[in-house]
C-alpha cells in the first residue's frame, strides 16, 4: 500500500514561501512652520479682526501595502496618506468658505524631493458653525523598494502650502 504523506509538508512550505513580505510604513514629518496657517484678509494688518481663517494639521495617518518579490527583495509600497485638519473662520471671512493647499513630499536621506503632490481643498462651513474638524481624502504615494532603497530610505513630509510671509509669521510665533 502506498501512502502519500508529503502533501501536508508541501502545503506548509508553499504557504511559507508565498507569505507576503510586510514592511513598516515610512517615517513622516510635519514641519512646525507648515503645520498651521492663519490667513488674513488681503491688504489688511495682522489684527484678530483681520483674520479670514485658521487651519491646523492635527494628525497624519499612513496606510501601507507592500508588494515585494521574495527572491529579489524589491518591489513597491503603496502609501495612503490621510490628514486630519481643524479649521476656524475668522471675523474677516466673507462667505463661510475657505480654500487652501497642502503638500505631500517624498524625500531622500539627502533631503532631495523625489515626489511631491499639492492638493487643493475647499471647505464650506454650515451657517451655524465657525469651527470644524475634517479628514482629507487619502492621497496615494508609491515608493520603489530595492535592496539599496529600503523603506527607511524614504521620508514623507506633509504640510500646508504657505507664502514666504506666512512662513515668516509662523516662525515668529514658534
Amino acid at each position: 500500500m502506498f501512502i502519500l504523506s508529503s502533501c501536508g509538508s508541501y502545503e506548509y512550505i508553499s504557504d511559507k514561501l508565498s507569505t507576503p513580505i510586510v514592511l513598516k510604513c515610512p517615517e513622516y514629518l510635519v514641519p512646525a512652520e507648515a503645520a498651521k496657517i492663519l490667513k488674513f484678509r488681503d491688504g489688511a494688518g495682522y489684527d484678530l479682526v483681520d483674520v479670514n481663517y485658521e487651519v491646523t494639521i492635527k494628525n497624519v495617518q499612513l496606510g501601507c501595502i507592500s508588494n515585494i518579490d521574495q527572491e529579489t527583495k524589491s518591489g513597491s509600497m503603496e502609501v495612503d496618506v490621510t490628514l486630519t485638519f481643524s479649521a476656524n473662520l475668522g471675523p474677516a471671512n466673507p462667505d463661510n468658505k475657505i480654500q487652501f493647499d497642502y503638500f505631500i513630499s517624498v524625500v531622500s536621506p539627502e533631503q532631495k524631493i523625489l515626489d511631491q503632490k499639492t492638493i487643493p481643498l475647499v471647505i464650506e462651513f454650515p451657517n451655524n458653525k465657525s469651527s470644524v474638524r475634517f479628514f482629507s481624502k487619502p492621497v496615494d504615494v508609491t515608493l520603489k523598494i530595492t535592496t539599496e532603497k529600503r523603506v527607511s530610505y524614504y521620508r514623507i513630509f506633509v504640510g500646508l502650502r504657505l507664502t514666504k510671509d506666512e512662513v515668516r509669521y509662523n516662525r515668529k510665533k514658534l
